[in-house]
């Protein structure tokens, strides 16, 4: 009886160590982790924005992503009178690599002005580090063109597009050349550039602009000269799903004459991620 009672006590002391064991294996474990698996980027709804003003990035959107933004764009300058526009434009990337952008708006000339446009990432992992893609567009420059008010004034553009993020810093290039599709052999060559950095979680500040000159075609652009521009600040502001943003400063893009103006791109949108 007395050896079956120090078998009982062994069993109940071994048994109580197996259980000291597990608690203390469960204490020492990990918590349950909600973050990104290691190797891959924090998703930032605006990281997720194609083109907020006038520069793309070079990475679109995360696959799967879609969004949609709205656009008031108010221009004046003296000698002319103060136009106002804007529009809707919608994105969506349906596999890894690939961002389709198409808008509707009214641009700075007053007319109105549609696009779709390719994003195409060749280099890179989109948010970090260097990315390169490429850019393919189609845009229509306004209805009702030519001497005889019959014809649709559209332009094919095509693009390299770079980028990098680094430690809240984000840097975004594009070299563009367009070419009209009418009879004058319009054709064109941009930059744009967009420089940001992150202000916290929920702001970004920066600046964002563009540059275009007269390569070919009619010599002068509406403005009288060769060239024009649009660039200002920027300041985006995003939370979860949703965000804002707003570019301001001088401009002689959308002119009828070579005085400086202003020019303010308000936008409103909304990403999947």
């Amino acid at each position: 009886m007395l050896s079956g009672m120090r078998r009982r006590r062994g069993l109940l002391a071994c048994a109580l160590a197996l259980v000291t064991t597990a608690v203390a294996g469960s204490a020492h474990a990990d918590p349950p982790n909600d973050a990104p698996p290691a190797g891959t980027v924090a998703r930032d709804v605006k990281s997720e924005i194609p083109i907020v003003a006038y520069t793309y990035q070079a990475y679109g959107a995360s696959a799967g992503g879609y969004g949609a933004q709205l656009t008031g764009l108010g221009l004046a300058a003296t000698g002319q009178r103060a136009i106002g526009g804007g529009g809707a434009t919608v994105w969506g990337a349906p596999i890894e690599r690939l961002t389709i952008v198409a808008d509707a708006q009214r641009n700075f000339f007053g007319n109105f002005s549609p696009s779709a446009a390719v994003v195409f990432r060749l280099l890179g992992t989109p948010g970090d580090g260097f990315s390169l893609g490429a850019l393919g567009k189609f845009k229509v420059d306004g209805f009702a063109g030519g001497p005889s008010k019959d014809e649709i004034e559209s332009e094919i553009e095509l693009g390299v597009l770079a980028s990098y993020v680094r430690a809240g810093w984000h840097f975004d290039a594009n070299a563009i050349a367009g070419r009209g599709t009418g009879d004058d052999g319009e054709t064109d060559a941009e930059a744009r550039l967009r420089i940001g950095r992150d202000l916290g979680q929920w702001v970004r500040v920066g600046v964002d602009g563009q540059a275009r000159v007269r390569l070919a075609g009619p010599k002068y652009l509406p403005n009288g000269q060769i060239w024009d521009f649009a660039a200002g600040p920027q300041i985006v502001i995003g939370s979860k799903r949703f965000y804002g943003a707003l570019t301001g400063g001088p401009a002689t893009m959308g002119l009828l004459s070579p005085n400086v103006g202003w020019t303010i791109v308000a936008s409103i949108g909304a990403s999947s991620i």
